[in-house]
């Protein structure tokens, strides 16, 4: 799924991540991330971790976005911002599965 969204975002049709079928994609995203990665018995604890970690974090990482792109430009910004995305989610997944979560 993150794939998916790394390259979905490329798309000159991909919805802005504010708006409601971006925040809804978001929403659907972590929350199945979030459980995946949650403790037997506490999925429903983790999904709902993520998501209300998720949709704060898309309006803020596109404030941060819009003013690196001011700078920067679009294509780098992006890369940039898809890398950082790329290393911490594979932290939080060898975190999880490191401490013997899953």
């Amino acid at each position: 799924m993150g794939v998916g969204e790394l390259l979905g975002d490329k798309m000159k049709s991909a919805p802005d991540r504010t708006v409601f079928l971006g925040l809804l994609a978001r929403t659907m995203s972590a929350g199945i991330a979030g459980a995946a990665l949650a403790p037997r018995g506490r999925e429903r604890n983790g999904a709902a971790i993520a998501i209300a970690t998720a949709v704060p974090m898309a309006y803020l990482t596109l404030a941060a976005r819009k003013r690196a792109m001011a700078r920067s430009g679009q294509t780098r910004t992006g890369l940039v911002e898809d890398g950082l995305v790329v290393v911490a989610g594979l932290a939080t997944v060898l975190l999880t599965v490191g401490d013997g979560r899953r």
